[in-house]
């Protein structure tokens, strides 16, 4: 074979190997990549009787990798029975889509809450909580925006605006 067909060869075989390089790449750090969102806020919401219904929490949002995520809501609630501890745990899976380069959807399709030995509150304080959040218990979407480097904004059509303090571990690209 000439030199000249050999060296045909070698480029078509290097222009292969760069796209499908490319390729690998593109899909590992654009499509195959969940971003991990660990985030911190507060919160304080009054419900239907807003005199006694009503909770002061803290609320840790983490989204992992691989589909699983939890939210830990811990502070205070206000209700007939008194103003008392609140600490709860909600485990989920979720599905992302990036729909923008600064905003990511998060689709939460179940989640199941278990409370810590401690709270004291009552369910229904909690369970006011998570509908103001999502209008069942199936599912949930939340919009999340980056508005710094270190602050994202978390809302859906039926939560309040959460505006969350970035943790060490978020991985948001």
């Amino acid at each position: 074979m000439k030199t000249w067909a050999w060296g045909r060869i070698l480029f078509v075989f290097s222009i292969i190997l760069l796209l499908v390089s490319i390729l690998i790449a593109v899909r590992y750090n654009i499509w195959g990549r969940d971003d991990i969102l660990n985030c911190s806020t507060k919160a304080i919401m009054h419900f239907e009787d807003t005199v006694t219904e009503s909770v002061n929490v803290n609320i840790h949002f983490n989204f992992n990798d691989k589909g699983k995520g939890s939210i830990v809501v811990e502070g205070y609630s206000d209700s007939s029975a008194g103003w008392l501890y609140l600490q709860r745990y909600v485990q989920f899976d979720y599905t992302s889509k990036r729909v923008s380069p600064s905003t990511r959807y998060y689709q939460i399709n179940r989640w199941v809450a278990s409370k810590s030995s401690i709270d004291q509150s009552p369910d229904v304080i909690f369970d006011y909580f998570m509908r103001e959040m999502s209008d069942s218990h199936d599912g949930l979407l939340l919009a999340m925006e980056k508005i710094n480097p270190d602050t994202v904004l978390l809302s859906s059509i039926n939560s309040p605006l959460y505006i969350c303090t970035l943790k060490p571990g978020s991985q948001l690209n």
